[in-house]
């Protein structure tokens, strides 16, 4: 892996919402001196790198990935696409990071990590919710031992169905367990560290998305338990009324300790805009009269800048490609647990069964 670089070079695959917004941060960090872009859809390539005047435009990752100039890979292309640009970087030995989840299958998952320390270079997982100011702070508390032993975690994670319905129009493929209370699944795990899952049971339930054909289910609920018996209540709900003023997931984390308490409330209802020219909304094409304007959780554009925990989070893998600076960016082995829980998830929905975790 190649470190403490003065002045690099990145290769962005995949010109979506995530790929547009990471290689506009990117652009902007100092260490950044080349960077490449590609996309499938050249014209999508095309449109992204004249807005940030890339270096390199293509429709062919591999030349992108391959080019001596290119250092370290961000993948940011649909889920079922992460696989062969993750394994054709980590084989020439440069570190990736890739949007979550790291894969749809436990497989694809093992084989990115197994290329990652074959080839001895990094593998790291967009998990956005853990550079939110006031979650950083709780990590903080929990490596200073001030709330103790972690007895239970509960999580509640809200969103609209306009949100709902965007996500599954991009990738059928998805899941909400998997695409949303993943985070949840995330930020639980990196605060209890060495703790092992040991049995899920969930349920679940779903009409509203079934009547447009997508078999997933708005509501879920899941019980975890750990080795230790530690226990992690989860809970999720895409059935927030479409014109809801949320830009973005709500939020609401308990983690109860032996000798404290962490409490979060981030349904960010005390920023509101209101405008009867329409307030845009920050992830679908739409605008409404009213929004909470710090609910897109990601973060937001103002002043010509891209402002949050996502840009928190682009900039913590990019001081740790550049300069070596430790991040606590989620792993390659964090985004396979990730996956193996919400995999486990739905299919105690789908089975009506406990399911053990190996």
């Amino acid at each position: 892996m190649k470190q403490n670089h003065q002045e690099i070079g990145i290769g962005i695959i995949g010109s979506g919402r995530m790929g547009n917004l990471r290689s506009s941060i990117s652009r902007s960090y100092g260490s950044i001196k080349y960077i490449g872009v590609s996309d499938k859809e050249v014209a999508k390539a095309k449109i992204l790198g004249e807005k940030i005047n890339a270096d390199l435009i293509s429709s062919n990752n591999e030349e992108i990935i391959s080019n001596e100039n290119v250092h370290a890979i961000i993948v940011s292309t649909s889920e079922p696409e992460h696989l062969d640009p993750v394994i054709q970087a980590l084989e020439r030995g440069k570190p990736v990071l890739v949007e979550k989840p790291i894969a749809l299958s436990e497989d694809d998952a093992k084989k990115m990590i197994e290329v990652a320390n074959k080839n001895n270079t990094t593998l790291h997982v967009g998990y956005t919710l853990r550079f939110n100011r006031h979650f950083l702070i709780g990590k903080q508390q929990i490596l200073d031992k001030k709330i103790g032993n972690i007895l239970s975690c509960v999580g509640r994670f809200y969103n609209s169905q306009r949100t709902g319905a965007e996500i599954l129009k991009r990738s059928k493929h998805i899941s909400f367990i998997n695409d949303a209370l993943t985070y949840l699944v995330d930020l639980f795990g990196w605060y209890m560290e060495d703790k092992k899952p040991k049995e899920i049971i969930a349920k679940g339930h779903g009409k509203i998305y079934r009547r447009d054909g997508y078999d997933v289910d708005e509501i879920a609920a899941a019980i975890i338990t750990y080795e230790d018996g530690t226990i992690v209540n989860l809970s999720m709900g895409y059935a927030l009324p479409k014109n809801y003023p949320s830009h973005g997931r709500l939020v609401r984390a308990e983690i109860i300790g032996e000798n404290g308490v962490l409490f979060f409330d981030d349904d960010r209802k005390e920023h509101i805009g209101f405008s009867e020219h329409g307030m845009h909304h920050a992830y679908v094409d739409t605008n409404t009269e009213m929004a909470l304007l710090t609910s897109n959780a990601s973060g937001n554009w103002a002043l010509d800048k891209y402002w949050g925990p996502f840009a928190d989070e682009t900039r913590s893998w990019l001081d740790f490609i550049s300069q070596g600076i430790k991040c606590p960016n989620t792993t390659g082995e964090e985004g396979l647990l990730n996956l193996k829980i919400t995999r486990g998830i739905e299919e105690s929905i789908k089975s009506n069964n406990k399911i053990i975790i190996e």
